[in-house]
């Protein structure tokens, strides 16, 4: 089921997540291997939680995350199929999954979000979303396990996962950036065939004068409303800037006459 989320603050709320987390995490690579993985400790994602990162692909299958409660019934589950991004999981042995809509292996860098509200799941990547909603008996995911990004390890006893067969899913293959829970960063337990500190989209810090850095359409973007600046870079006066912004309303369509700011 397709969701339609108000643009204004989902851009707001994007920009604010990414603009204050590019440049301070860690960043993983993925090489595809066989018993690949990094361990994070336990998503509280029983009730309301948001986990958010971005990554970047060029292949069409892998097991992104995985977490569970213990073998018994829960599980939430995130690979790519076919080239897009499936979300699957299940409470109180009900299951469903949902399906983006967009090809995520392009070699391109995508935000990606699941939001957990009771009943409630959304997959939301770059900035569309997909709802899963189940009507089990109780109201809440039970979460015991840590998080497996990329792969679980395969010393795991396979009754003690609750997902079957996601041992031998493909691992993963791309970069991971930022894995944050709300707007934490979850501790690293541990990893294997993973190469930690890689490349980062925001690394050069192109934006001047105190600009945030963020990705738009899978490209660094500057937020310069806190700086006093303007243009692409936030490295033009107020005025200049102000001028650049009323010509591209203008160019928009936006504003048919001059753009007026008190």
């Amino acid at each position: 089921m397709s969701v339609t989320l108000p643009s204004v603050f989902f851009t707001l709320k994007v920009s604010i997540v990414l603009g204050s987390l590019l440049g301070l995490c860690l960043g993983l690579e993925f090489m595809g291997l066989p018993n690949q993985w990094a361990r994070y400790l336990r998503w509280d994602a029983s009730t309301r939680s948001d986990l958010s990162f971005q990554f970047k692909t060029n292949v069409s299958t892998g097991l992104l995350l995985y977490l569970d409660d213990g073998g018994v019934c829960d599980f939430l589950c995130l690979s790519l199929v076919d080239g897009r991004v499936q979300l699957r999981f299940s409470m109180d042995c009900a299951e469903t999954s949902v399906l983006s809509d967009k090809q995520v292996d392009d070699d391109s860098w995508h935000f990606l979000m699941v939001s957990r509200d009771h009943l409630r799941t959304v997959l939301v990547l770059d900035g569309q979303g997909r709802a899963g909603e189940l009507q089990p008996q109780r109201p809440h995911m039970d979460v015991v396990s840590d998080l497996f990004l990329g792969g679980v390890p395969a010393d795991i006893r396979p009754s003690a996962l609750t997902l079957d067969g996601v041992q031998a899913m493909p691992g993963f293959k791309g970069l991971i950036l930022d894995l944050k829970y709300g707007n934490s960063e979850p501790r690293l337990l541990g990893s294997q065939g993973v190469q930690l500190d890689a490349e980062e989209p925001c690394g050069e810090r192109p934006c001047e004068n105190g600009g945030i850095c963020f990705l738009l359409d899978g490209h660094p973007t500057c937020d310069c409303s806190t700086t006093g600046y303007g243009g692409k870079l936030c490295s033009e006066g107020i005025t200049k800037g102000l001028d650049l912004s009323r010509s591209l309303l203008k160019d928009q369509g936006v504003c048919k006459a001059d753009c007026m700011w008190s």
